[in-house]
C-alpha cells in the first residue's frame, strides 16, 4: 500500500469522537437497531435481513447536493457509489 501512496491516520485511543462522519453513521445504526429490536431476540436470518435494511436506509441518506444549481434537486448519496 505504501508503494501507491496510501497513508494511515488513526484516532487516538479512547477518542472515538474524533471519527466525525463515520461515528455519526455508527450512532444512526445503533439508533435503528434499538428502535426496532427493543427487547426482542431475533434469529440469525432476521438479524441479517434487518441489518441489510439498515444498510439500505443509511446508503440512501443524502451526503451533499449534486450540483450548486437550485433548480436541480438531486442529492449525492453513498448508494450511488
Amino acid at each position: 500500500m505504501s508503494n501507491v501512496g496510501v497513508t494511515w491516520h488513526f484516532n487516538p485511543p479512547a477518542a472515538p469522537h474524533f471519527g466525525g462522519l463515520w461515528e455519526a453513521e455508527v450512532k444512526s445504526t445503533k439508533y435503528l437497531l434499538r428502535r426496532v429490536m427493543r427487547k426482542q431476540r431475533l434469529t440469525f436470518k432476521e438479524l441479517l435481513t434487518f441489518t441489510v435494511q439498515i444498510e439500505a436506509i443509511l446508503n440512501s441518506k443524502p451526503l451533499t447536493e449534486e450540483t450548486a444549481d437550485p433548480s436541480e434537486l438531486r442529492a449525492l448519496i453513498s448508494g450511488l457509489f
